[in-house]
This record gives structure tokens, sequence and C-alpha cells, in this order.
């Protein structure tokens, strides 16, 4: 009898320990700890980024070094935490010149590296000191990239390790991949591998080949891991109409749509057909009411790429009209300067100039005018849309945060490049419609004067047009 019950619970026993094992890959997906996903993040990261030796010395205008390829200002904070742990060992490798520059600079956004000078970084980068500098810097990064990626809700390892290699290509990007995936998925909390994957191919930057093939990779890679998860369960996107056949497939960005058609746009149709491709004979996502505001991405002029609410699809440009830039200058304006302090004040009128009274109508032509006292003056100027307006007496104080290197000026979506689409960001935020990170904030002072304005914003889109070749401006 005993032999028979010690059968019946070594059988449960060994039949509770399958279930267990069937069960571990799944529970370790929701259960790995920051430092697992961060370690295997890492390793991601470097499959398609480098080794510790790696130097690129001209990567967009500025070197990148390293098993992350840290970029710029981040290369030289690297090289910088590196000299100061090892003195002696980095001045007899880079020489005294270069090692006193790193010691020195504070501006790498342009700084390439001759033949000799990438050799000797590659040379340093590789030594003891140069391995533990990269080891606790690339650990440091990527755990911050995984824990912005909870503190958007994100809770499952393997999408966790998926939004953290796609912040590494940029930060907007895996921001904008988040949302679209938690639209798939109902929330943040329930977003999966898959729905990570799905969002990323279907995203915009869909159309970057690198973008595409360093996803897939990272994807095959996690599914052949515990932070795979259960990969069959996958809870159906929130939108019932969508074609289904979109799940597994790319979406392909047609290659004469441009961002240049980027921002906020109403629906003028009585109802708008969002489509899963643009084409009147692709399938209806769902139906857009009129007066409705939608995000458009890109564009060709006769199709749309556009989110609303949550939703991706295209629609047809002939229905939708630009929302105005709330920062246009009015034909008419007055401008009403207080003077409490004993100034010089110069106007210089172009044209013809007409103030007003109920006594006197004085006409003056190219007057000016010397003021030593406290004086309250208002004047009424006609001025066209293009006019340029310089306000001598309003002071800001710095808005910009210090002690942080741009990584690329003008790019204040942080996606790797400058566009019209990081103009409008920065209005919206100099309008308090958004808030920008600290990066971003310096990334955005295009003036390089500490302070956020519309300065910064023309200095963007004169850019853009070829008027400055590089920024900042001084």
């Amino acid at each position: 009898m005993f032999k028979k019950l010690s059968a019946v619970v070594c059988s449960c026993i060994t039949v509770l320990l399958l279930l267990l094992s069937l069960m571990g890959g799944s529970v370790y997906a929701a259960t790995a700890s920051l430092d697992e996903m961060t370690s295997t993040a890492i390793s991601c990261i470097m499959s398609h980024e480098g080794s510790y030796g790696s130097v690129n010395r001209n990567d967009c205008g500025a070197c990148s070094i390293g098993k992350l390829q840290w970029h710029a200002g981040r290369a030289l904070n690297l090289l910088k935490s590196i000299c100061n742990n090892a003195p002696a060992l980095s001045q007899s490798i880079l020489g005294y010149t270069f090692y006193n520059e790193i010691l020195t600079a504070t501006n790498w956004d342009y700084r390439t590296f001759s033949v000799s000078e990438g050799n000797a970084v590659s040379t340093l980068l590789t030594t003891d000191a140069g391995v533990a500098a990269q080891d606790a810097l690339a650990f440091s990064d990527v755990q911050g990239y995984i824990v912005s990626g909870q503190n958007k809700g994100l809770t499952d390892a393997g999408a966790l390790v998926l939004y953290a290699d796609i912040y590494n290509f940029g930060c907007g990007i895996a921001s904008r991949i988040a949302t679209r995936a938690a639209g798939y998925a109902g929330s943040y909390a329930a977003v999966t591998l898959d729905h990570m994957y799905r969002a990323a191919l279907n995203d915009s930057y869909g159309s970057n080949s690198a973008f595409v093939q360093r996803t897939n990779m990272v994807y095959q890679t996690l599914l052949n891991t515990s932070f795979g998860g259960d990969t069959t369960t996958v809870p159906p996107t929130t939108d019932t109409t969508e074609d289904t056949t979109q799940d597994t497939t790319t979406v392909v960005i047609p290659s004469d749509f441009s961002d240049s058609y980027a921002g906020s746009y109403l629906v003028t149709a009585s109802a708008l057909n969002l489509r899963s491709d643009p084409s009147t004979s692709s399938s209806v996502i769902t139906v857009i009411p009129n007066n409705a505001t939608v995000t458009v991405t890109m564009g060709n002029g006769a199709w749309a790429a556009v989110t609303y609410e949550g939703k991706n699809g295209y629609c047809s440009m002939d229905y939708l009209t630009l929302v105005p830039d709330t920062t246009t200058v009015p034909e008419e304006t007055t401008t009403t300067t207080t003077e409490t302090t004993t100034t010089t004040t110069e106007t210089t009128v172009e044209t013809t100039e007409t103030t007003t009274t109920e006594e006197t109508t004085t006409t003056t032509e190219a007057t000016t005018t010397e003021t030593t006292t406290t004086e309250t003056t208002t004047v009424t100027t006609e001025t066209s849309a293009t006019a340029e307006t310089t306000a001598t007496t309003v002071t800001a104080e710095s808005n910009v945060p210090s002690g942080i290197t741009a990584t690329l000026y003008g790019d204040v979506d942080g996606d790797g490049e400058v566009t019209a689409i990081d103009a409008v960001l920065l209005q919206k935020y100099i309008n308090g419609m958004v808030f920008l990170s600290h990066e971003q904030m310096v990334n955005a002072d295009c003036v390089a004067d500490d302070v956020l304005d519309e300065a910064d914003v023309a200095v963007i889109l004169q850019h853009l047009i070829g008027r400055y070749t590089a920024l900042p401006i001084c």
C-alpha cells in the first residue's frame, strides 16, 4: 500500500514539474529582473552596433565609438571618464595633445577623427580601463531605456527589451512605437513582444531598411530565448475592422511620401475613410467624423499617413486641411513698450508711419527718438506676414538645462535627423502644448543662447532650406 501511495505521489510531482517547465518561458518573460532585461538588451544592441574597440571616425558629421557606438558628445564624455580613471595610460596611448583636448573640450558635435586618432581611440577603448568604462556606461544607459519603457506602463520583459533596442535607435521613435503597440493591445500593460514588433514594422520608420533588418534580428533573437514569452496568445487589435494580414507584414511607405506634410489636420468631409493602404480599393480601418483632428506623419499631396485615436492608416488629402500655425504674424500689431530706467531707444520706420490722437495727426518718416526719462509709448504699425520684429526690451531667463551635451542640434524629437517635424514640435513646446526632455531641450537650442523661443524654430526651418549648413548658430 505504501509503495502504491509513493508511486502516486511521485507521479503527481512529475506532472507538476512538467507543467512548470512548460510554463517556465512565459513566467520568466513576465518576471525577469531589471538587470536581466538590461543585460539582454545590451547584447542585442551590441550585435548591430559594434565591439569594445569599434570606432566610426565620421558618423554623420561626428565620431561614434565603443560597443554601443556613443556619438559626438557622448563619445567625448566616455573618453573623459577613461582619461580621468587612467591618466598615465590614456596619455601614453593618445599623445599629449589629443589627451588634453579630450580633458578640456566641451563640445564634440562636429568632431571627426583622423586615421591616427581613430586608431589611438580604438586602442584605448580595448584596455581594461576602456572596457570597464564602457560596461558601466552601457549598463547605465540601457537600464535607463528600459526604465523609460516601464514608466510608460510596459511590463512584458520581451517588449521592454525590444523597446530598449529601438530607444537606442532613437528615443522619439521608441515612444511613438510603444504608443502604437498600446493601441493594438488596449493598454501599455497589455503590450507583448509581438505587439511591439508589429508596431515597429507598421511605423513610418519601417521604410528604413536598416531599422527593419535590426528589428527583425532582435525579434528573432528574443523568440529563441525565454524573453519571447507565449507568442500564441497575443490579444487582437482593438480595431476589429483592420485587415488582419497586416499583423505579420510590413506597411511599406510609398517612396514619394515626405514628412514635409507632417502636422495636425482637420477633416473637412462629412465622413472620411481611414484605409489600410493609400488606395480607394484598400480595406477601411475606421471612419473619421467631420471636424475631427488627425495627425499626419507623411504624405505626397494626394494621400497621407494618418494617426487617429490610436489607429494608423491612410486618408485622401483632398479632405484634410492643415491646422493653421498659432504663431502666424497678424496684419496689424500693437506693441506697448514701458521703460522704467534711463535708456536710449532707436526706432527706424522704413515706411510711412501715422500716429493719431484726438488733438493732432503726425506723419513721420525715418524718425529717431531718444528717450532719457521714464515713459510709456504705444506704437501701431502695419506689418506683413514676413516682417521681422526685434524686441529689445524683453528679457527672458534661461530655460535650457545646463550640464548636458546636445546629441544633434535641431533634432528635437530625438529620431536622429533634423526635419520639419522638429520645428513643429519645438513650436508646440513654446506654446505650452507638449513637454520636452532635458536632452530634447538642449538639442532644440539652435541659437545657443540657453533660451528656447521662436528664433530657434526659425533657425531649424532655415537650416532645412540650406541657409544654415551647421547648427547651432552663434
